[in-house]
């Protein structure tokens, strides 16, 4: 649902184990490792535990890419099953005949040594993965341990991953398990994720489904740390609810209210944090009294210390104090810094005239008291255009970067330019409210360079240097692997690459709306906008008559031709998107980044 919003090829935090999306911390390499070690061993057992949802299955999955393809693998999913069931379905897994009916353990016990013996011959590996292995039977766990009786003189013939939860390694622990515990040859538990991990991994998944981007904030990677533990699979829940609200919300960052809302959802309220947090209270007297004492004993240490040290400490801990100040009420400074930043300068208040807005959380990252002391300055500046030839293209993005203003006031000018009107700089309306007098609308995208000339249209873009600095650019051509972009009233060339390498997917568009456009055109709506609709299929006149055309399958089936033709998600709902490339494609005199061929 929120794929084409946010530009993703595919859904980024999908729950299924895709080794594609594979993160391999430290330690996931290590259980690679050692998964690859005992494959290539003469056989045994190889065990990976860990918690649920650390990312067992995806490794092994990962595993089973490397394996020739002349080898054999029985996979058992589901370990609910008795000896009989556990060998009918190796068996099945690896397409051995057995009879119908009064089938013993010797029967299939046999056709799978035939099978095993005849692999062996043919220099084929045989590979049996068992899954959840913790809801084994201890009877099946001893079959298991027998399976791998089954060898040469030279070496075992059945290679057996078998993957569990941490209870486990409980259950290989016993004295009546200690047999098969002694044929494991290699074994490795899976640790959550740490905080830092937790980022990486939140990043590379976004990444590999096509979007080098930003999405969640330093504070939110906090709280979807705290509230999942670290575990994977809880991180992929929440962060794909969380997409999703920041969609239906029309943000375009999953901000701390977006998780928190999505963990309501996900976890019913957070019942087992409010639990973990009950179950710890009996805790707080004591730490309450050891906190005291440490006190104490500081206070003590503190008076007994020279000048100079006292002078240490106390910058130290006023050091300390800020810290803490900054962590517990980061949402509350940014909030004042909002109101007060949107009163001074109302001009970067973008409203997207009923379909998307730059919300508050965003500006307190751009809006800052020099930019607000510049925007002043710029008010009396006559613009001033100079020209670049694609030579310069190397040496632009970095005078580009570095300049020392950052003006994304004449961003919004040039961007106006490139639709012959005007922006007032001077107005305290809103650029979006501006717009809406020449018959245009904004649109605030998140995406990458295909989704940018996808769009085809003039934008503003939001580039950030290696040290934080943000410098905002309109780009109005893309040739080749060139694109020509105003900073500061002043004309650039970049290359592409660079220009990707510095851009965390933001832009700004104006695109023209229909004259009956309210909201997205949907299967069963009629009236002028259907008609409006119909004209650039049939080529016909427009006309306001009382025959309104409804919004037909004969219509859609052409809405949805059109869709996929263009690269769009071919769901027969006509959004701003969808009407963007009609306006293109109908030969409208707009600005285009591109080319029409």
């Amino acid at each position: 649902m929120y794929n084409e919003y946010f530009g993703f090829k595919e859904a980024p935090f999908s729950i299924a184990p895709n080794p594609r999306y594979l993160y391999m911390t430290t330690q996931h390499r290590d259980a690679l490792a050692h998964l690859i070690y005992g494959l290539n061993s003469d056989g045994g057992c190889i065990l990976l535990t860990g918690e649920v949802g650390t990312g067992k299955t995806t490794i092994c999955r990962c595993l089973l890419e490397q394996i020739p393809d002349q080898a054999n693998v029985a996979l058992v999913l589901n370990p609910k099953v008795s000896e009989i069931e556990l060998l009918e379905t190796i068996c099945d897994e690896l397409k051995i005949s057995y009879p119908d009916s009064d089938n013993s353990v010797k029967t299939y016990t046999d056709r799978i040594y035939e099978f095993l013996i005849k692999s062996n011959r043919d220099n084929e590996k045989t590979v049996l993965i068992i899954d959840e292995a913790q809801n084994l039977d201890s009877k099946v766990l001893e079959q298991l341990r027998l399976l791998t009786n089954l060898e040469t003189n030279q070496r075992k013939l059945l290679q057996i991953i078998i993957l569990g939860q941490p209870e486990l390694l409980d259950i290989l622990a016993r004295s009546e398990m200690r047999q098969l515990a002694q044929r494991i040859t290699a074994r490795f538990h899976l640790q959550p994720l740490t905080r830092a991990e937790v980022k990486t991994y939140v990043n590379h998944r976004l990444a590999v489904a096509g979007q080098n981007i930003q999405l969640f904030p330093e504070n939110s990677i906090k709280l979807l740390y705290k509230l999942s533990n670290g575990v994977p699979r809880l991180i992929n829940i929440l962060c794909d609810r969380a997409l999703l609200g920041a969609y239906v919300e029309e943000q375009h960052a999953v901000h701390p209210q977006i998780v928190k809302k999505a963990a309501k959802e996900v976890f019913g309220e957070l019942k087992n944090v409010e639990r973990q947090h009950k179950n710890k209270q009996w805790l707080y007297p004591i730490a309450a009294i050891t906190g005291v004492a440490t006190i104490t004993i500081a206070v003590f240490l503190y008076f007994s210390l020279s000048p100079a040290a006292e002078t240490q400490i106390t910058d130290e801990n006023k050091d300390t104090a800020i810290e803490l100040v900054s962590d517990t009420t980061n949402d509350t400074i940014s909030d004042t810094v909002i109101s007060e930043t949107a009163t001074l300068t109302p001009e970067l208040m973008l409203d997207e005239g009923g379909n998307n807005e730059i919300q508050a959380p965003q500006l307190a990252e751009e809006v800052t008291t020099e930019n607000i002391k510049i925007s002043k300055d710029e008010i009396d500046t006559t613009p001033v255009r100079t020209e670049s030839s694609p030579e310069q293209a190397f040496d632009d993005i970095k005078v580009v970067l570095n300049a020392r203003t950052n003006s994304q006031i004449s961003a919004y000018q040039e961007l106006f330019k490139a639709w012959n009107q005007n922006y007032n700089r001077k107005s305290l309306v809103t650029a979006c409210k501006q717009a809406k007098a020449f018959a245009l609308s904004c649109l605030h995208k998140q995406g990458n360079l295909n989704s940018l000339k996808s769009h085809n249209r003039p934008a503003v873009l939001k580039l950030v240097n290696s040290n934080g600095k943000i410098q905002h650019v309109t780009i109005t051509s893309i040739q080749d692997k060139l694109a020509t972009v105003y900073s500061n009233n002043k004309q650039y060339t970049i290359q592409l690459s660079d220009l990707d390498q510095y851009w965390y997917g933001q832009f700004i568009i104006l695109w023209q709306k229909p004259e009956y456009y309210s909201s997205a055109i949907t299967p069963g709506d009629n009236g002028n906008i259907v008609n409006w609709l119909n004209t650039h299929f049939t080529k016909k006149e427009f006309s306001t008559d009382s025959t309104a055309i409804t919004y037909d399958n004969h219509l859609i089936r052409k809405v949805k031709k059109f869709q996929a033709e263009h690269g769009l998600t071919a769901d027969g709902i006509v959004g701003p998107v969808t009407i963007i490339h009609l306006n293109t494609n109908s030969g409208l005199n707009v600005p285009t980044l591109t080319r029409q061929s």
